[in-house]
């Protein structure tokens, strides 16, 4: 029983820091919302990692960790894009036409999220999703746009970071590097393609599978930094990289790996499957009934001494 707690009890973790990023959104503490986020991702990593070291998958984690993606990287990121965008300073999304496209993007990625993990629950169990996810996982959608997201604040004017509620006072990976305030109007294109990404069907191969020990050391090093780096609330521009590189990785994968694109994905909806043809026996097909086509004994059985 303490085994199937253990992975259980990190993913209500997960749940927690969603609920907090959610409240820290609401509230206009948008820096804190976006780490919260990003603090479900590492959790979201180590609740698999804790179910195999100690043998606990079960079907009750398989069901938590799919709520516990709606809440962290559905409706948890949502929230944030949604209050930072119509109310920051100088945002075109305040108000208006521009504020009803960003109404509408934030519930698609909403809608995305849901449609996505009922998906997986349905198919992940396939031969064929043995090696590849298809559609990028929700993980990796909502932690890119989220660390994305930080990195922009960072890099960006001084007012959107007190806005922000942090000055982000770290190194900077990215040197001198500015990013313009106008160029938060790209934001509802980028929520909107990472949602499409998600119901799409592309191939993204699941990079724990490799048997190359170079790429095995290469992710563990990364996965290691990234746990570093998002606990501690510095490199947001490095976490994002990260997640844009597996991205590309997998638009490359799906493009030209002939093997991937054979591959077709597992049917979500019930295959109609005619009903049988039923003939019926009538005189027209027989001038008697035969012993399997009625009810009533033949002569033979009639006269026979073992007849009931």
């Amino acid at each position: 029983m303490l085994r199937y707690l253990a992975p259980s009890l990190v993913t209500f973790t997960s749940i927690v820091f969603a609920t907090l990023s959610i409240g820290c959104a609401l509230e206009g503490r948008y820096a804190d919302a976006g780490w919260f986020v990003m603090f479900s991702v590492l959790t979201d990593k180590l609740d698999g990692f804790v179910a195999r070291l100690v043998k606990g998958t079960s079907d009750l984690g398989v069901q938590l960790d799919s709520f516990a993606d709606l809440l962290s990287f559905g409706v948890a990121p949502s929230t944030l894009f949604y209050s930072f965008f119509s109310r920051a300073p100088d945002s075109p999304f305040r108000t208006g036409a521009a504020h009803v496209v960003l109404s509408v993007v934030c519930i698609a990625w909403v809608l995305a999220v849901v449609f996505r993990l009922a998906r997986y629950n349905l198919v992940g169990d396939d031969p064929r999703c043995r090696n590849l996810f298809f559609g990028i996982p929700t993980t990796l959608a909502g932690g890119f746009l989220v660390s994305l997201f930080l990195a922009h604040l960072k890099y960006g004017p001084a007012n959107q970071r007190d806005f922000a509620g942090d000055q982000f006072a770290e190194p900077r990976m990215l040197g001198s590097l500015s990013v313009e305030g106008d160029l938060f109007a790209i934001w509802p294109a980028l929520i909107l393609l990472g949602a499409l990404l998600m119901v799409s069907t592309l191939r993204v191969p699941k990079l724990g599978a490799s048997r190359s020990k170079a790429l095995k050391a290469f992710l563990l090093a990364n996965m290691l930094a990234g746990f570093v780096f998002g606990f501690s609330r510095m490199l947001p521009e490095y976490l994002a990289i990260i997640s844009l590189i597996w991205i590309v990785v997998a638009l490359c994968y799906s493009a030209l790996s002939s093997s991937a694109r054979a591959l077709s994905p597992p049917k979500i909806f019930p295959v109609a499957v005619a009903a049988p043809l039923v003939v019926a026996a009538t005189d027209e097909l027989t001038d008697e009934p035969t012993d399997e086509l009625t009810d009533e004994p033949s002569a033979a059985e009639s006269s026979s001494p073992v007849a009931d």
